[in-house]
């Protein structure tokens, strides 16, 4: 190493001043060996309090939330927390608190039942003798304001690589991977995805609330897309309460996230549910063309509104085609009734051709026993499907049965034929 040593001479103060350069390549890459010695310091004191831990019978000095310590523990062990820190490390920037740490800490309150960034910091905090420092609620603010969208990209990454770790581990199992079952029957091999929104109330100040189509409510309007057979959030898009339940490019947007989480040797066969408010032309169209393009077998399960053309096809089933419905448990739904109405309905222009159509009905409930039109006392619901003769797709090896119907499908008041 060649150190240039420039002496001058300050003749205001009378005095010597000894200024030290080096190259400036050679700057660069002390201060980058200085910057890769603080991350590896930072990461190891996130990981050293796990590292002491023991279960004992008993002892002295105990504390609250001890969830928290666990959860920790999980995030740690499994190696997500790792991977988080991965992602949000940055070039030439070692933060004070490691920033994997941080979201872990911040998932873990919200987990435990907090409902603002403070809340959680201290939910956290309270484990303080077992886990060490917690970075303050200014720091997970700053936390936030560092992620950008390629954080967000390198998130969903970390996110989907721990899952398939995870995912690993369930298939290694005696029992295997787990595998979603309804009515006795079992979607062997299928992904089953579940689309929805959700209305979440909070303050009229809060970034983003607005008036939702309920009222009463004022707040935020998520999309939210789980995984039916792990019982996974995979996915939450925040968005305004006045948001559309309906909107085409928010649910696409949802599910092609989704299925970015899903293990690639397992998206093959994949089951979409999706209920009558969130089932558009456009997404269904997504749905097919993205399983034709990589040759995926996908299928999808939806409910609509009740128009009139529905109304007059529902009319001209007979009475004794009509089956009594089965709950999810296998069980004889009282007063409920299903039947297929493909061939008595036309359907308009933009949906996919083939579906399968299926109707339902079932009792009213109290609150509109009032209403006239609905004076008969039922109510008619339908779920649009996959076809099984549909070109893209193969039958799954189970048999259409009317215990697939989801029970969340839109109603209507056309009621089912009398006898």
């Amino acid at each position: 190493m060649i150190w240039i040593v420039e002496i001058k001479f300050m003749q205001e103060t009378g005095t010597f001043k000894v200024k030290r350069t080096a190259p400036a390549g050679l700057r660069r890459k002390i201060k980058r060996v200085r910057t890769e010695r603080r991350r590896r310091k930072l990461d190891k004191r996130a990981r050293r309090w796990a590292g002491g831990l023991e279960l004992t019978g008993g002892g002295s000095g105990l504390i609250g939330a001890v969830g928290v310590p666990l959860l920790r523990l999980l995030a740690e062990g499994s190696g997500l927390r790792g991977r988080l820190s991965a992602a949000l490390a940055k070039k030439g920037f070692a933060p004070g608190h490691d920033r994997g740490q941080v979201l872990v800490d911040m998932a873990v309150g919200l987990a435990l039942g907090a409902t603002s960034v403070a809340g959680a910091i201290r939910q956290v905090a309270q484990t303080g003798p077992v886990i060490g420092p917690v970075a303050s609620p200014v720091t997970a603010w700053r936390a936030f304001d560092e992620v950008d969208q390629a954080a967000l990209e390198a998130i969903a990454a970390a996110r989907a690589a721990h899952r398939r770790l995870i995912w690993e581990h369930l298939a290694a199992r005696p029992e295997g991977f787990p595998q979603v079952e309804v009515a006795g029957h079992v979607w062997d091999g299928w992904i089953v995805v579940d689309l929805d929104s959700s209305l979440v109330e909070c303050h009229s100040g809060k970034q983003g609330a607005a008036a939702t189509w309920k009222k009463h409510i004022f707040g935020m309007h998520p999309l939210l897309g789980s995984i039916a057979n792990t019982g996974e959030l995979a996915v939450v898009r925040l968005r305004e309460g006045n948001a559309g339940a309906n909107t085409a490019a928010d649910n696409i947007e949802v599910a092609a996230a989704v299925v970015a989480q899903i293990p690639a040797r397992r998206r093959k066969k994949v089951i979409f549910r999706i209920d009558g408010a969130g089932a558009t032309k456009e997404l269904l169209a997504w749905i097919k063309t993205t399983a034709a393009g990589h040759g995926y077998d996908w299928r999808y399960c939806v409910g609509f509104d009740v128009t009139e053309p529905v109304r007059r096809a529902i009319a001209k089933v007979p009475a004794d085609v009509w089956a009594a419905a089965i709950t999810p448990e296998g069980t004889v739904r009282p007063g409920a009734h299903v039947t297929e109405i493909t061939g008595l309905l036309t359907l308009a222009d933009g949906w996919p051709g083939g579906m399968r159509i299926l109707a339902r009905t079932e009792p009213l409930h109290p609150r509109h026993h009032k209403t006239p039109a609905r004076r008969r006392g039922s109510a008619a619901g339908v779920s649009r499907r996959s076809p099984p003769t549909c070109p893209v797709t193969t039958t799954p090896a189970w048999t259409p049965s009317p215990a697939t119907t989801p029970s969340w499908k839109t109603t209507s008041r056309t009621p089912k034929p009398s006898a």
